[in-house]
Order: C-alpha cells, then sequence, then structure tokens
C-alpha cells in the first residue's frame, strides 16, 4: 500500500506558495522536497510562503543540517523572491525547537511562526499588500475562511493552541 505523499505545493493562489509537510520525511523524500522549494525560487517572481508544519514529525539531525545548507546556498535567491514565510506549528516542542533555531540562525526573509492557518493567511496578505500586490492580496482574504489550506486541501480547520506564537 502507498503511502500519502509527505509534501505538498500549492500554488492555486500565487504568489501565495501553500506548503505543507507531513509526518516523517526520507532522506530522498527530503531532498525532492528540497529541489521543489529551488525551482519556485527559481521562477524569480515575488511571493509569500505559507509551511503548514501543524502534522510533520521533528526532522532528523541529518535533514536539519541539510535544510541549513539549503537555507545558506539559497539565501540571495530567497531575499530576491520571498516576501516573508508563515509557519504554522502546533507542537509546542516543534514551536520551541523552530525558536531556538532561528534565534541562532533566522530566516534571511521576515517569518512568523503562528498556530493557526488563518493567522498564516492574513500576515501573508499584508505582505502582499505592503509589496503592492493589492488584488493578489484580497484574493487570499477572499480565501482567509474557506477552511482549506491555500486554495485546495483537506478542509480541516485550524488548530488550536496556546503558546509563545
Amino acid at each position: 500500500m502507498n503511502r500519502a505523499a509527505p509534501f505538498t505545493f500549492d500554488d492555486s493562489l500565487w504568489p501565495l506558495l501553500g506548503v505543507r509537510l507531513t509526518g516523517e520525511l526520507s532522506r530522498q523524500e527530503f531532498e525532492a522536497y528540497l529541489d521543489r522549494s529551488t525551482q519556485y525560487l527559481q521562477r524569480g517572481e515575488q511571493h509569500v510562503c505559507i509551511f503548514d508544519l501543524s502534522a510533520l514529525w521533528l526532522l532528523s539531525s541529518e535533514q536539519r543540517q541539510r535544510h541549513a545548507l539549503w537555507l545558506e546556498k539559497n539565501a540571495a535567491l530567497m531575499r530576491r523572491t520571498l516576501l516573508g514565510l508563515a509557519y504554522v506549528i502546533t507542537s509546542p516542542t516543534v514551536v520551541l525547537t523552530m525558536s531556538v533555531i532561528f534565534h541562532f540562525r533566522p530566516p534571511p526573509v521576515p517569518y512568523t511562526l503562528v498556530t493557526r492557518l488563518d493567522a498564516a493567511r492574513a500576515w501573508a496578505a499584508w505582505h502582499l499588500d505592503e509589496a503592492g500586490l493589492r488584488a493578489q492580496a484580497e484574493r487570499v482574504r477572499s480565501q482567509l475562511y474557506e477552511g482549506t489550506f491555500v486554495g485546495t486541501g483537506s478542509g480541516r480547520g485550524p488548530a488550536q493552541l496556546s503558546g509563545p506564537c
């Protein structure tokens, strides 16, 4: 039996890119995820990215190191194309891990850690608006309470969790 893909990319509301990571990624799956992420950056178009990590298990230390190298290699491209990153995280352990990592090595673009998808979408819309992409920001705002990921998706509502976000 094949398992569901551990990551999905949704560009149906471009320049809002939604990325959902679920479960545990194998080495090959993680490399495929990084390759796909690179392809979006190489478009050279300004965009905002929402990462839904609410169903992700912690990355292995090897994957964290590989991700750090990928970030270092792609930092200039990220600064040119990414208007911001919003991370949806519901696990207190993952929130703490990300907060510590970002304290020592923050992303090269504005970012936020939130516990609810609607908060991430509102943040993303604000950044699109600030970049002069008003029509695109309004499209994102019109989808705020649809109960889906970005434009399509599972339909599950946003998780509620109190925490430092």
